[in-house]
């Protein structure tokens, strides 16, 4: 039977039994139906997707922001069995409340998913309602601001790794509206990194070096070459995180990743900004707002690629953004959505590139929804994005054809003085474990000596 055949039989047999059908039943009556049904439907999802997981945003969601309860810029990442928490909030547009549940799926180092029993990594109920939600007021656009906390009574993990959490509609997996990344850390070892200037002379100027060790007294490794895997992440960058990095080097309790080429980065440049937390005052960027029903529309000076040779610091928030308006003293629900008219200047474009306004904002995908098309009356290429009123970052990255990953050059330009987070992820496979645990994760900045978060702590 084909690969394709047996899908389809699979997922038919899937809908009979999906929890779509059970959607009016009594949580509280019907626990452990749910519960069952609920270890079906990821189960039989475990079965049926073969791909790594990748994240996903339905267009009616907006402002999606997932991090660690209380710390608003951090990396969605807290240790197994601690009172830390994770928070997800996002808007939906409109007035009528949707019916949305949850549920959470562990996956290996490259994000397939695993293939334990859903008992095996979640405690209490797999599929959980999300109940709390609020209304905006004073806007000129209504929207619902849904918000969630877990772990909470209702579902906790029971491993440490990476994880996918799914917001879907009426018990409905199949066609899920939001899909973001999470971690769970164990922290067993000891980071510690060599951010540096890169050996070769024709980049040093432009890209940094990230090279690091790995303590770990009191926790065996028998095999580092195969048990041990690293992950770099830049700030939050999804096109060019290095995945897959093996110990060069083994002594003793210490494994040393000592590369060259393999794990150097553009430095980059520090991000643009954008001030939006008021429609009456104009920040510097912005050349004109006007309202036109039911949207305020904010049209910017256009960008300009940069100076090649001159680097100036200037404090960012590493591509993220927080919502703020001046006007109101509560952001979550008295926000308004604008929609941001974006321009990048460029005399001369050229065919074979593509451009994509890259950051938080745009949860840091190069896809249709970030790319930008060049008006040739203008000469510049433009985006328009509906943003909820705050402070952002952003940059522009260049895609040349046939390649995934983006460059900071020569939109940006790029310097080894430019400020940049990296995320280190350590995980270990032993031979009897039958998915990847997660065993350090911290967060270094590229100007200081000292870890900025150890989310593990």
């Amino acid at each position: 039977m084909s690969t394709k055949k047996t899908y389809k039989k699979v997922l038919n047999r899937y809908n009979c039994f999906r929890l779509n059908y059970y959607r009016f039943f009594s949580l509280k009556k019907n626990r452990k139906t749910i519960f069952l049904f609920g270890i079906f439907n990821i189960f039989i999802l475990s079965n049926i997707c073969s791909e790594p997981l990748k994240e996903y945003i339905s267009s009616s969601i907006k402002t999606v922001q997932f991090h660690r309860n209380e710390w608003p810029l951090s990396y969605p990442i807290i240790r197994l069995n601690s009172e830390q928490q994770l928070l997800l909030s996002f808007d939906e547009l409109g007035s009528s409340t949707k019916n949305f549940q949850y549920t959470i799926v562990l996956c290996d180092a490259d994000w397939n998913i695993s293939d334990l029993m859903v008992t095996e990594y979640i405690s209490g109920s797999p599929i959980n309602p999300i109940i709390d939600y609020s209304f905006s007021f004073n806007t000129t656009i209504d929207y619902i601001h849904y918000r969630l906390k877990f772990p909470n009574e209702d579902i906790r993990p029971l491993r440490s790794g990476n994880y996918m959490l799914m917001v879907f509609e009426d018990y409905d997996q199949n066609n899920p509206v939001l899909k973001k990344k999470f971690m769970i850390s164990e922290p067993m070892v000891n980071i510690v990194p060599r951010i540096r200037n890169t050996a070769s002379s024709s980049i040093r100027a432009s890209h940094h070096e990230i090279n690091f060790e790995v303590h770990h007294p009191g926790f065996t490794i028998r095999n580092p070459m195969d048990e041990i895997s690293a992950t770099i992440i830049q700030n939050g960058r999804k096109d060019n995180r290095i995945q897959g990095l093996r110990p060069q080097f083994v002594r003793n309790d210490l494994l040393d990743f000592n590369y060259n080429r393999e794990t150097m980065m553009e430095g980059g440049n520090e991000f643009r900004y954008l001030d939006i937390r008021s429609y009456r005052f104009y920040s510097d960027k912005i050349e004109e707002i006007v309202f036109l029903d039911p949207f305020y529309h904010v049209r910017l000076f256009a960008d300009l690629p940069r100076n090649p040779s001159s680097y100036q610091y200037r404090q960012d928030l590493n591509g993220r953004y927080y919502i703020e308006v001046q006007e109101r003293s509560n952001a979550d629900l008295e926000a308004d959505y604008m929609f941001v008219h974006f321009r990048l200047r460029v005399n001369q474009p050229q065919l074979s590139q593509r451009v994509y306004l890259n950051g938080a904002l745009t949860n840091w995908e190069l896809n249709e929804s970030s790319q930008m098309h060049y008006n040739p009356t203008n000469n510049a290429y433009e985006l328009s994005l509906l943003l909820k009123q705050g402070y952002y970052n952003y940059h522009y990255l260049v895609v040349e054809e046939g390649e995934k990953t983006g460059k900071l050059f020569p939109m940006e330009n790029s310097f080894q003085q430019t400020e940049n987070d990296y995320l280190i992820l350590i995980y270990y496979k032993g031979l009897t474990d039958r998915v990847h645990r997660l065993i350090g994760a911290e967060t270094f900045n590229s100007t200081l000596p000292q870890p900025r978060s150890r989310p593990g702590h």
